[in-house]
């Protein structure tokens, strides 16, 4: 990675200001990414001065195309990490559209290295997410996302609501992006940020999708509480007529789960397991789990497969770093494409779960909501969300022990 030089007029400083520490109290705080390639304009200020930094979003950066650089006194010494930047980029750039140029309250500090010649850095405040949604409010990011979504289709619109907005179709998302010069408020990312269609498309249009599907969903809840007295009667006797039918696909599900033990049991590895009983990898783990409970494996086993899954999680996110692709991940660690992209999006999670703000929630609701002593299934049903993000929830609440 080097150094964006930025192009003359790309950034124009309003002639507005906004210091967000008027308005917002932080919740934490953390370190400017980048600054070891600012240690020049770093040292000019001693090691815990109050600067002003400002938020500079950078379009043009090749590196990524969602960066928002730091700048004190109009030299860049830093730059808000990328998961933080992608949510950041629109909203700062939004206020820059209003006439405003966006601060943050950062502090400068020093430290100590091996070669006695000690390094620079930047400490910049962190709000939380309410904060960063009323910004992206009161710039008006939600009517110019409703303008950009009024110009697909409706077979679109409703594409673009797959897996809850992370990953909708690619169709709809190509449509998205053949109309972004219509719609500037909105930064994409470029072929060299992501390999992924998805993960190039403005962070607040799925934000956004997703606000819209949870009112929805509210609606729809309430209205089916009305309808449930007349389908009550309905409803048991569909209930009875199914009960043998559980009660045998219960039968057969114990026998796999019963079989999967005692091939574990005989050495086999869970693929080779998956593949004697045809099942995915991740049914096959499914049915580990339940057999282990039904046997009553103490709880140590469990905690020694969650650290086995955070192990891999990190693994698959330093074999990304070190410039392997999915594929290549995939057959290094001998696991299947999808699974490398489930590991991958763990693996940073796990690293830094405030920069998944929605992730986050969900699994800190989860552990409440076991702590409240309910069980599995009553948890995932109370949710709200699809099987797979309770399921995964459910994996957040024990495998991170702050949200658990």
């Amino acid at each position: 990675m080097g150094i964006h030089i930025r192009r003359p007029g790309e950034y124009v400083r309003p002639a507005g200001r906004i210091l967000l520490d008027d308005c917002f109290r932080a919740s934490g705080e953390f370190y400017a990414s980048g600054a070891y390639y600012f240690q020049e304009s770093l040292s000019r200020f001693p090691a815990g001065q109050k600067v002003e930094a400002e938020l500079v979003p950078e379009p043009h950066n090749p590196w990524d195309a969602r960066a928002v650089a730091c700048d004190v006194d109009g030299q860049r010494v830093g730059y808000l990490p990328a998961v933080s930047a992608k949510m950041w980029h629109d909203v700062v750039r939004a206020w820059n559209r209003a006439g405003f140029a966006v601060y943050v309250e950062a502090t400068t500090n020093r430290w100590t290295t091996n070669d006695d010649k000690g390094r620079y850095g930047l400490t910049l405040p962190k709000y939380d997410w309410e904060s960063l949604t009323d910004l992206a409010e009161a710039a008006g990011l939600r009517t110019a996302w409703a303008a950009a979504i009024s110009d697909l289709t409706e077979q679109q619109r409703l594409l673009l609501r797959e897996d809850g907005g992370y990953t909708p179709d690619a169709s709809a998302v190509r449509a998205l992006l053949r109309k972004r010069s219509q719609h500037p408020v909105f930064q994409w990312g470029t072929s060299k940020d992501s390999e992924s269609l998805s993960d190039r498309m403005p962070f607040w249009y799925g934000y956004f999708v997703r606000e819209q599907m949870r009112a929805e969903q509210e609606r729809l809840r309430h209205a089916r509480h009305i309808r449930s007295r007349l389908l009550h009667t309905f409803k048991d006797e569909i209930a009875r007529r199914r009960q043998g039918e559980r009660e045998h696909a219960r039968d057969l599900r114990r026998e796999q789960d019963r079989r999967a033990l005692e091939l574990q049991r005989e050495g086999r590895r869970v693929a080779d397991i998956a593949a004697e009983l045809g099942l995915t990898h991740k049914q096959a783990e499914s049915a580990l789990s339940r057999a282990r409970d039904a046997a009553g494996v103490p709880a140590t086993r469990t905690q020694d497969l969650q650290s086995e899954r955070r192990r891999q999680a990190a693994q698959a996110v330093a074999l990304k770093r070190s410039g392997l692709a999915r594929a290549q991940i995939a057959r290094t660690m001998g696991r299947s494409a999808d699974t490398v992209d489930e590991l991958l999006k763990d693996g940073l999670f796990y690293e830094a779960p405030e920069d998944h703000p929605e992730r986050l929630q969900l699994a800190r609701r989860c552990g409440e909501l076991r702590a409240a002593g309910l069980v599995k299934e009553e948890v995932l049903a109370r949710l709200g969300v699809s099987r797979k993000q309770a399921l995964r929830a459910f994996r957040d609440a024990s495998s991170i022990p702050r949200v658990g």
